[in-house]
């Protein structure tokens, strides 16, 4: 009676984690709107906005290496609960001192530092639940992994307009509540749902050497950090996904962050075409994370992540030769989505079945750090190529550059062994 039991409460603890992704993340893209509204607001500042957002960005950024054996120390589940206290404490202070007139631009910029610190660490405590949390489901990782993207996109789907609406009616301060308190839900749900797992330690090949005198906190935890970089940089698959991986990234910034944007303004002339473009790509993106879901561990993972990637390659093309229209645009926009859904989760399931757990949070840690930092990268090369060439050429630059990376993987020996 008691295994009847356990067996049917195992899939509360995937259904658990779930929830508290959903939760945070709805909260994650409310704030999307909220942050650079609120700081227009208190300021007036177009400048200090800016400035705002790229403190996020660079202290999300070094927290991503200098974290990560934070993951590795606590294990996933503690990572997890306190990435998300964290931040929902750094994003509550924020209107609790807006009134009591105690927030200044200088301590908006701490706080907004603080909100990010963790994110990194605590996204790979995620994904490093994940195969246990699957495996007791009784579900394959790649569905596992691959609901875990469809529920953050959702959110991102939900989030945004949920965010511009109620910061219309209720204002920025709520928001900022709002997500604050969902950021504590998600962690409750975590801690209360999730079960624990046994805790790992860095093996005896991972570990400092020991000495007749301990090592300083300070060196040990240096040393682990360079554990972890030296397993990537040894790991022929970790390293060419890593690659590949900013990549893709770069491009992905150009095209979404800038080309959509001219492109909407300069050839179909709308901001809302904007907007439409970016739904059916959201859209795209939900649908083929659910067909993912269903047959993704039936496909070979290197065949889905470079039919991927080549498949963004051609409808990026064919955007650039496509007579300017808004139905168009969109479809080609959703096709994109879809076909671009499995990218992340083949990647995910490869660190989780190539990484131990007891490096795991050093190593993703260190991926998706090499992953940021290419964003702004891209997105200002592309810029720069518009003003050169113009839409269209950029794209159709895009469009090639997107294909030479696939093909650099495919001549890739080490993804072979995705």
């Amino acid at each position: 009676m008691t295994r009847a039991l356990s067996a049917v409460s195992r899939p509360w603890g995937m259904r658990a984690l779930l929830g508290a992704v959903l939760i945070s993340s709805i909260g994650e893209a409310m704030v999307i709107v909220a942050v650079p509204w609120f700081v227009l607001e208190t300021t007036g500042s177009a400048a200090r906005t800016g400035v705002l957002l790229a403190v996020g960005a660079v202290a999300s950024g070094l927290a991503g290496v200098l974290a990560g054996p934070l993951v590795d120390r606590w294990g996933f589940k503690r990572m997890a609960v306190t990435a998300y206290v964290f931040g929902g404490a750094a994003a509550a202070c924020i209107p609790a001192l807006h009134h009591l007139g105690r927030l200044d631009f200088a301590t908006l910029i701490g706080l907004a530092a603080a909100a990010s610190v963790l994110d990194v660490p605590g996204v790979a405590a995620v994904t490093g639940l994940v195969p246990g949390l699957a495996g007791a489901a009784g579900m394959p990782l790649e569905r596992g992994n691959a609901l875990l993207g469809g529920v953050h996109q959702t959110a991102q789907l939900a989030g945004v307009p949920l965010g511009g609406l109620a910061t219309a009616t209720l204002g920025t301060d709520a928001v900022l509540a709002m997500d604050a308190l969902g950021c504590l839900l998600a962690a409750l749900v975590i801690s209360a749902g999730v079960p624990s797992s046994r805790a790992t330690r860095p093996t005896l090949d991972d570990r400092v050497p020991e000495t007749s005198d301990p090592p300083p906190v300070v060196c040990a935890y240096l040393d682990e950090i360079r554990v972890g970089l030296r397993l990537l940089w040894r790991e022929r698959l970790l390293r060419a996904l890593a690659c590949s991986g900013a990549a893709f990234n770069a491009l992905d910034s150009g095209l979404a962050g800038v080309l959509l944007v001219i492109y909407a303004h300069r050839e179909l002339g709308s901001a809302a075409a904007l907007g439409v473009m970016l739904t059916a790509f959201g859209v795209g993106v939900l649908a083929g994370t659910g067909i993912y879901a269903a047959i993704g561990h039936r496909l070979g993972r290197r065949w889905a992540y470079l039919a991927s990637g080549a498949g963004v390659g051609l409808l990026v093309a064919g955007l650039a030769v496509a007579s300017p229209s808004l139905p168009v645009a969109a479809l080609l926009l959703g096709l994109l989505g879809m076909v671009a859904a499995p990218v992340g989760p083949v990647r995910t399931s490869a660190f989780q079945r190539g990484q131990r757990a007891e490096t795991y949070g050093r190593v993703v840690s260190a991926v998706d750090t090499i992953g940021m930092a290419a964003v702004p990268l891209g997105a200002a090369a592309t810029a720069v190529a518009v003003e050169a060439l113009g839409v269209r050429p950029t794209l159709a630059v895009l469009a090639a550059a997107y294909l030479l990376v696939v093909t650099a993987c495919w001549r890739s020996p080490a993804l072979r062994a995705l």
